[in-house]
């Protein structure tokens, strides 16, 4: 059972790509949408300027032994989300609708999430989903993982 403190937070956090308004994804931002390893979630805001503003694990920092999360996109339109924070694993799975750029969650219980715009940039390997309320920032698991080890100190 979920705590109370994220029954008020949105159901899914999110990332960023970079496709114009409206426009469909190229086959390469597909092919990278649905990449197997999936996205890490990087930074969670509250755009609206409600009570917290960025959530105080997900900043943009890694904090693997605190928070971290993934979510996968599989071809099949199927998501799975992994979340692992305050000492709990948090995992949904559904399925998603992309229309252009805007991306609808409908989770196992059949709740919709979205649609959020969808911005992906390849080059940097961000994805940004972004509603009103609320902005998610992931990076390409391969990415993420390969940048973490480029900042990690020898050891003496």
């Amino acid at each position: 059972m979920l705590s109370n403190q994220f029954r008020n937070c949105p159901l899914f956090l999110t990332f960023a790509l970079g496709v114009a308004a409206g426009q469909d994804l190229t086959g390469n931002q597909l092919k990278m949408l649905q990449d197997p390893a999936g996205w890490e979630y990087i930074k969670i805001s509250d755009v609206d300027g409600g009570i917290q503003t960025q959530h105080a694990c997900f900043d943009g920092l890694p904090h693997p032994h605190q928070c971290s999360g993934v979510m996968i996109f599989a071809p099949d339109n199927t998501f799975v989300q992994r979340i692992y924070i305050h000492g709990q694993i948090i995992e949904r799975h559904g399925t998603y609708q992309l229309d252009g750029n805007q991306l609808a969650f409908f989770d196992e219980l059949g709740t919709k999430d979205g649609p959020y715009t969808l911005d992906l940039e390849t080059r940097q390997k961000r994805l940004t989903l972004e509603m009103p309320q609320v902005q998610l920032e992931l990076e390409l698991e391969k990415q993420y993982r390969k940048d973490r080890q480029a900042h990690k100190q020898p050891a003496h």
